[in-house]
């Protein structure tokens, strides 16, 4: 991950915060989270054990790239004296241009700029940051670190949609699927502690979802396809939905082909369903006996379940299953719902190592003894970018 003494930045910017996490060499020396909490943005930074949140006088996220070196300084983490050297910014991009890790440059910016208006709603979040970044550390070297590479592994047959193979060509309108550094990371976990399986089902359940089929430690097939949309009910992100039926709901709420983009990106899945994004919300209102809330959480576990199924007709079984993200590392009640209708694959949780798993240390064994394995795995991102910037930095 670099030289000794020489400072690396990891970006990763997405639509409802900003995350960032600084390098020394090999060794992670502060992480930083901007986020909404009471009508502003603060920002919490950890440093070894200690942590530190504060106000900061920005109102959009596209700003809190300029703040992460004062910040930084401003904790002792840095001194004025040093200088970051490389950073990596996470890119989530249709595309094949994208399915490799690139340097920024004016060809990456052009590229990224065309393909924002394929997905302008995914694209235009990131484009913001490689611009400040490029500003505020205009000597460093940056890297476009691809969210879809992890896939680059997929059989051709599962690339492809059910439509004309030449004009699929033509335009690159593929399948390539995302949360590849998040699934990288939980396989590269457990090689490390000596645990991955021939056969293992990757659910990475945060504020977007995803459920991966990894063959000896090679993606075979992902949710997510042309663009993280697809795929299973997530937390303001539709899923799958049959595009007559997104027709008729353009055509009902007056919405031009922008305006159903962020329908469908923004104001739909758990929170469309059940009146919130936020999962534990939900839950507190299915226990007052919120009808709404149930249907909703229902509704997405089936989702999760059902893929899960489909990644298991993948691989032709399953050794084992991950829980990671947010929902997946965090809550208890959602695994078991999700594993309740999977005895069938032979996972069944250990009632007791699942209530008390609520954020796993590095991998955390949930399942009942003489069961297949059921783990949950702490997605590091940030790791998994740091290790891919010396490739072409």
């Amino acid at each position: 991950m670099g030289v000794a003494g020489s400072f690396s930045l990891i970006a990763n910017p997405g639509s409802a915060s900003r995350k960032y996490a600084l390098y020394e060499g090999a060794a992670l020396r502060a992480t930083l989270h901007f986020e909404w909490s009471r009508g502003k943005i603060i920002c919490t930074l950890i440093r070894g054990a200690d942590s530190y949140s504060e106000d900061v006088d920005i109102r959009h996220f596209d700003q809190c790239a300029s703040l992460v070196l004062a910040i930084l300084q401003k904790r002792k983490v840095m001194t004025s004296d040093d200088v970051v050297e490389k950073v990596g910014v996470r890119v989530v991009a249709p595309g094949a241009y994208f399915l490799a890790d690139r340097i920024v440059d004016d060809g990456f910016i052009a590229e990224l700029a065309a393909a924002k208006a394929r997905a302008p709603l995914h694209i235009a979040a990131t484009l913001e940051e490689i611009e400040t970044l490029r500003r505020q550390f205009d000597a460093a070297t940056i890297v476009g670190v691809s969210d879809s590479a992890y896939h680059i592994t997929k059989p051709d047959y599962a690339w492809n949609y059910g439509i004309s193979l030449e004009i699929a060509d033509r335009f690159d309108i593929k399948r390539f699927g995302y949360h590849g550094l998040s699934v990288a990371s939980a396989v590269r976990q457990l090689t490390k502690a000596g645990k991955l399986p021939e056969k293992l089902i990757v659910c990475h359940l945060g504020s977007g979802a995803s459920v991966t089929a990894v063959y000896k430690g090679e993606s075979m097939d992902t949710s997510m396809g042309y663009s993280p949309l697809e795929g299973i009910i997530m937390s303001t992100r539709s899923g799958s939905i049959d595009p007559t039926a997104t027709r008729v709901l353009r055509d009902v709420c007056g919405l031009n082909d922008g305006g159903l983009e962020k329908h469908l990106n923004t104001e739909s899945g758990l929170l469309g369903l059940g009146g919130s994004s936020d999962i534990r919300e939900l839950l507190e209102r299915e226990a007052a006996g919120d009808t709404r809330a149930q249907l909703a959480l229902s509704t997405y576990v089936h989702s999760v379940q059902k893929t899960i199924g489909q990644m298991a007709g993948v691989l032709d079984g399953a050794d084992a299953i991950v829980f990671t993200g947010t929902v997946g590392e965090r809550s208890a009640p959602i695994r078991e719902r999700v594993i309740e209708k999977l005895h069938y694959l032979s996972f069944v949780l250990d009632e007791t190592a699942n209530k008390n798993c609520t954020a796993s240390k590095v991998v955390t064994d949930i399942n009942h003894a003489g069961c297949s394995p059921i783990w949950v795995v702490t997605a590091n991102e940030a790791d998994e970018m740091a290790r891919r910037l010396d490739y072409l930095s």
